[in-house]
């Protein structure tokens, strides 16, 4: 899945956030994201601090808008609630759906019913400073707060972040399922298909699901590095 990130400001670039499927630059950290989604499922971040971080202004924002039948799954309470985009509403609803707020850091589910893939454009601000990204006891939909990508483990995503069995799920936009992490104390490391954690993209998200008491994934980010 392509993803393209562009920033207006050098600073971005300098701090070494590019990579090979996210080009970013800099000026006054304001500037905004694309992100492919694919025929199907996937798991959407919002990547900046946008005017109307609402669900259904930010999936609007859609080149050639968004297909009829689109959905966005906010993930709420332990279960899903859904919002459909209607043509001749030129709408997702229920409103009530439709307004939640999809802050940076968090995510949501998007099934894009269309043949061909569709890009989202976020517009916005990139959070800076000391950050921390609730991890609430069980299930939630949680990415990066910034438009970097990374691997969650060597941003402070480890121990004592993480509780013994706490496991984290990448979705596979190609197959369609899940390949999962375990973290086991005893190594100091998240298990599974691969040695730690996998890259994170820009505007990807992720589910976690957190084993006992709440806790944070903290870090400390700069556009100047």
């Amino acid at each position: 899945m392509r993803t393209k990130a562009l920033l207006l400001a050098a600073a971005f670039a300098a701090a070494g956030v590019a990579t090979s499927v996210a080009q970013v630059y800099s000026v006054n950290a304001v500037g905004y994201v694309n992100k492919d989604i694919p025929r199907g499922f996937s798991l959407i971040a919002n990547p900046l601090e946008a005017t109307d971080n609402k669900l259904g202004s930010l999936f609007k924002n859609i080149a050639g808008g968004p297909p009829e039948g689109m959905r966005v799954f906010a993930f709420r309470g332990g279960k899903f609630e859904i919002a459909q985009y209607e043509p001749l509403d030129s709408a997702f609803i229920p409103a009530e759906v439709a307004n939640l707020v999809i802050l940076p850091g968090e995510g949501v589910f998007v099934h894009n019913p269309d043949t061909t893939a569709k890009t989202v454009t976020f517009v916005g601000q990139v959070p800076q400073g000391n950050l921390s990204n609730p991890l609430p006891t069980g299930f939630a939909i949680r990415a990066n707060q910034v438009p970097q990508a990374v691997r969650p483990d060597t941003v402070g995503l480890t121990a004592p972040v993480a509780n013994e069995g706490d496991r984290y799920f990448k979705f596979n936009t190609t197959t369609q399922s899940y390949q999962i992490w375990q973290f086991e104390p005893l190594d100091n490391a998240w298990i599974g298909p691969s040695t730690g954690l996998p890259v994170l993209e820009v505007g990807e998200a992720f589910f976690y699901n957190r084993v006992g008491a709440p806790g944070s994934w903290n870090r400390t980010f700069s556009v100047n590095g």
